[in-house]
């Protein structure tokens, strides 16, 4: 009975030390250094696979302020397939509620944008990161009404007077710039075709990444979302 005592024990050891015994959501968790609420298998297994694809460190450095070191992300799975929404608590962190859906890693790269727009202008010095941006857009153009700015938006017919990835991203800054960063991080679909079309659309995107790079040390040119133009 001793020696079995003994080797049980050595087992409950041996889970504790290796990680065997916490589960994925914890795992995933710990790796990132984020907070998961209300995820399936399923889902863990795509919010894993995206922030895979994040620069090593970049997260951490994303959810620090200047001052301010605990912050996190927190990450609240629903089941409104599609949708996406996002808050931020200066001091705890950023909030981001996505619907659990096969695309969802749609929503986590609008999150992750809005979460790199929130680090840069709540700086004391944002060193002028992405204020150039309203100058890739048409002359005079204002966001708020997609209605009369539709013919700026990408379709099949529009590529050379395309500036924006969708109707959607017309209304609003930080959804223009969400959905950039969205489709870069879905290298391989689809997207190097419209930057290949796209010259308009491929400004925008070239100076997106380089602010980001600009922005912080975890980035270079080697980050996942560089790929969608071929270049690596």
């Amino acid at each position: 009975m001793k020696k079995i005592f003994m080797t049980g024990s050595l087992i409950i050891t041996i889970f504790i030390l290796t990680g065997c015994g916490k589960s994925y959501e914890k795992k995933i968790e710990e790796r990132y250094g984020i907070e998961i609420e209300g995820a399936d298998k399923k889902t863990l297994k795509i919010i894993d696979a995206y922030f895979l694809k994040l620069p090593k460190g970049f997260v951490s450095e994303l959810e620090k302020y200047e001052g301010i070191d605990d912050r996190k992300i927190f990450i609240k799975i629903n089941d409104e397939k599609g949708m996406y929404d996002f808050s931020s608590d200066i001091a705890k962190g950023d909030y981001w509620t996505i619907g659990a859906s096969d695309d969802m890693d749609m929503g986590l790269g609008y999150c992750t944008m809005y979460s790199i727009w929130y680090n840069v202008t709540r700086r004391k010095d944002t060193d002028g990161i992405l204020e150039d941006w309203d100058s890739y857009n048409p002359v005079g153009f204002q966001y708020g009404d997609s209605d009369i700015y539709s013919k700026y938006a990408f379709s099949e017919n529009n590529y050379e007077n395309a500036y924006f990835i969708s109707d959607g991203t017309i209304n609003h800054k930080l959804s223009d710039m969400g959905g950039y960063f969205a489709v870069m991080m879905r290298a391989g679909k689809n997207i190097e075709s419209m930057l290949e079309q796209c010259p308009k659309i491929r400004a925008k995107a070239e100076y997106l990444c380089k602010e980001i790079e600009r922005a912080f040390n975890t980035v270079d040119e080697n980050a996942y979302w560089n790929s969608c133009f071929g270049d690596i």
